[in-house]
């Protein structure tokens, strides 16, 4: 239901608390896509969207329905972001926060930004947890400065309000005239000064002060005010006292008139405003001690935007940023003055070799502990590099700039090979592992600043081919990309065709009795020239080339036959397969489903569709309807990797999922971190009340599975319950498995 909104404040006051029942943002982008994660990112913050595709629409959207803040693209088509920005910047105050989102970081557009009237800027890509943070921070700021005018505007009020004392005197110093306020204990007090001199009536400090001011105007005319204070029965109370020569008194020939000046004494009732002075001189102090904490809270989140969290190195971010800043002082120096020669730029691209079998052995918390020892390993033996990162993974990146880049980098990777070879501690045992290093030079191997983190990948993987544990300098040949993309589309089609791929299965059990109540089927590929191809590869290049809607197909009807399988030799349980949003897109997808289950004899309550949040998120009609058809089906549709989008409860309200699975990484430090069992929490108390089921992955200690059992978890899955195994291997592990000696009968009624 739609809000009435406000008027625009008058005489650029800002809208007072309370005017504004909803907090609209106003989001002008031509972009779709950007225009979709914007409003996403605004509704996680609890505010209103006011979505325009161009600036004159943004333009006439402001009109219609004021908004309490502003986010603009700087390139649209008609009004771009700078000429909107000074329109609505003279149009709506100074009180309404506008920001800037652009393409550009560089010293004009930022000025540009600043020159149009805009509060702040954001650079694309969008750090959205920075952005969110910016955007109630800008808004919190304008409130402070909001609430400060709207008081400053009411101290102002009162103050001339107030009445004031207006007193008459002679030259001698004699009170002729008494005008007082109404209030009865002044009226008393300052009634009986008529008549009597300022020495007879006045204590001494006060006579002190009222004579200085009268001789000060009977020089200058006027005398500059002063403050005293009475103790009143009521309290004490400040005045100010003014005292002005009468402008009939004026000086003759040198000398004053016939009987001497007459002054005009006002004395006003200041205690009202020196208690407000106080007042905003507190707020003052509390908007400066807000903005320093803004500071300070900006400095820490651009910190963490270009720090990589596990092991304390830059990210890709800041490598990014490194680089591109590296290429600009290469093109502008030339040559090295110090040196005499050119300077190059060696980009080394560092891969562990050995590290996916600890991951898998021993656990992902086995693995990071690893991955912080290679970090400071490696730490320990650049010297001379300009910045070493972590890009994710087991992929690290560093750059060097001299005129003997070349001779630098493979001297540096010299170093790194010996020292990542030397034996880790995993728990009670040692493991060994080595490194492949790729190096490229520019500008005289690759003058393109776009494609050296390409090129130093594909000297790296030479370096794999070669046997791994040595530094290999890039030549040209290495880079044929276009080529091993096609050879691998090539080999996944035949691979499909030959019934290479296969499924693993991963149980889900009971959080409290350990009973297995399902299972993940999950995709691998393993192929004679690539060898274990992760699905974090081959499954983009599926859907790249058309090959996702096959694949897809082929893993449910798998599944099911797989299922079908193991219930006639007497198992009860679920099945779960993963679907991509391209599956989604596919007409015949609910079609295949149902003929697959009739092929198998199951009952459609038997297999369970994952769909990520991220898909839940972004899915269009189309796809909704598609996620209706199958759950009317009676498939049980479970929302997977929750907590790493921006779900929103309508969605969840709306999407027919009957489970939930909590993404591994609000998981891992579970044991350790008060805040992530708060979190984990109240996901799964949000879940039970929207009547859904909840999973946990990733779970891989027993200290995990206690905190989530003592939670209120109803199934987990992870290293701990058992790792992805073949479909061979099933049967044995649930007939061995502790507490479950009767798996093979039927436990469970999946349709329950």
């Amino acid at each position: 239901m739609s809000k009435e909104a406000p008027a625009l404040p008058e005489e650029g006051l800002p809208p007072e608390p309370g005017l504004m029942a909803v907090v609209r943002v106003l989001i002008a982008d031509d972009d779709p896509g950007m225009r979709a994660m914007l409003r996403a990112a605004v509704r996680k913050l609890g505010f209103e969207p006011v979505l325009a595709e161009d600036g004159a629409s943004a333009l006439l959207a402001f009109r219609q329905s004021p908004c309490s803040l502003v986010l603009l693209d700087v390139e649209m088509p008609g009004l771009n972001g700078y000429e909107l920005c000074g329109i609505l910047r003279r149009e709506a105050g100074p009180f309404v926060p506008i920001m800037l989102v652009t393409g550009n970081d560089d010293v004009a557009s930022v000025e540009n930004a600043y020159a149009a009237g805009a509060t702040d800027f954001i650079s694309k890509p969008v750090n959205w947890p920075i952005l969110g943070h910016r955007l109630r921070h800008l808004l919190k700021n304008f409130g402070i400065q909001r609430d400060l005018q709207l008081a400053q505007a009411r101290n102002a009020a009162i103050l001339n309000a107030l009445p004031d004392l207006l007193f008459e005197l002679d030259a001698q110093g004699r009170f002729i005239q008494c005008n007082v306020p109404a209030n009865e204990e002044l009226a008393t007090h300052h009634r009986a000064l008529v008549g009597r001199t300022v020495s007879e009536a006045l204590s001494p400090k006060l006579r002190e002060l009222a004579m200085a001011a009268a001789a000060e105007a009977r020089t200058l005319g006027h005398a500059s005010p002063r403050t005293y204070r009475l103790h009143l029965p009521t309290g004490e109370r400040w005045f100010e006292l003014s005292v002005a020569r009468k402008a009939a008194d004026g000086l003759q020939d040198g000398k004053e008139g016939q009987g001497g000046p007459t002054f005009i004494a006002l004395s006003r009732d200041v205690t009202a405003r020196r208690d407000a002075e106080r007042r905003i001189s507190d707020l003052a102090d509390s908007l400066r001690q807000a903005n320093a904490d803004l500071r300070r809270a900006n400095e820490l989140l651009q910190r963490q935007a270009f720090e990589d969290p596990l092991s304390g190195l830059p990210n890709r971010a800041l490598f990014n940023e490194r680089l591109d800043l590296a290429l600009r002082r290469i093109a502008a120096q030339g040559v090295a003055a110090d040196v005499g020669g050119p300077v190059e730029l060696g980009v080394m691209f560092i891969d562990l070799d050995g590290f996916k079998p600890i991951n898998d052995s021993f656990g992902h918390a086995a693995g990071d502990a690893v991955l912080k020892e290679v970090a400071r390993r490696l730490q320990s033996v650049v010297r001379g590099v300009e910045l070493l990162a972590r890009l994710g993974g087991d992929e690290f990146v560093a750059l060097i700039e001299s005129p003997t880049a070349g001779e630098d980098a493979m001297r540096v990777g010299s170093r790194i090979i010996e020292v990542l070879r030397r034996p880790y501690a995993v728990g009670r045992h040692r493991v060994s592992l080595s490194c492949s290093i790729g190096v490229v030079l520019h500008p005289a191997q690759e003058p393109s600043g776009d494609r050296l983190l390409a090129c130093a990948d594909a000297a790296m993987y030479e370096a794999k081919r070669a046997g791994g544990s040595c530094c290999v300098l890039y030549e040209r040949s290495m880079s044929d990309e276009g080529a091993e993309e096609v050879l691998m589309r090539q080999a996944l089609r035949e691979s499909l065709e030959r019934g290479d791929l296969v499924l693993h299965y991963q149980p889900k059990v009971d959080c409290n009795q350990g009973r297995v109540q399902g299972l993940e089927a999950l995709l691998r590929w393993e192929h004679v020239q690539f060898g274990q191809v992760s699905p974090e590869i081959f499954i983009p290049l599926a859907e790249r080339y058309g090959l996702i809607g096959a694949i897809g197909h082929w893993v449910i009807d798998t599944a099911c036959a797989q299922l079908a399988q193991w219930q006639a030799q007497g198992l009860r349980c679920r099945i779960a397969v993963n679907l991509s949003p391209h599956q989604l897109r596919q007409p015949d997808l609910v079609e295949r489903i149902a003929q697959a289950l009739a092929a198998h004899r199951l009952r459609p309550s038997q297999l369970e569709c994952e769909i990520t949040e991220s898909t839940m998120m972004e899915h269009s009609v189309q796809e909704r309807a598609t996620l209706e058809r199958i759950s009317a089906l009676g498939v049980r549709l479970s929302i997977d990797d929750f907590g790493t989008g921006y779900s929103s409860l309508a969605h969840l309200r709306h999407i027919p999922a009957q489970q939930l699975k909590i993404d591994r990484s609000f998981v891992t430090d579970l044991a350790s971190s008060e805040q992530a069992r708060h979190v984990v929490r109240a996901v799964i108390q949000l879940a039970h009340g929207l009547g859904m089921e909840v999973v946990a992955e990733g779970v891989e200690t027993p200290a995990q599975m206690q905190v989530l059992s003592e939670q209120g978890c109803d199934l987990v899955q992870g290293f701990h319950v058992a790792p992805p195994m073949a479909a061979a291997e099933v049967p044995g592990w649930m007939r061995h498995r502790e507490h479950t000696p009767s798996l093979w009968s039927p436990l469970m009624d999946p349709a329950d």
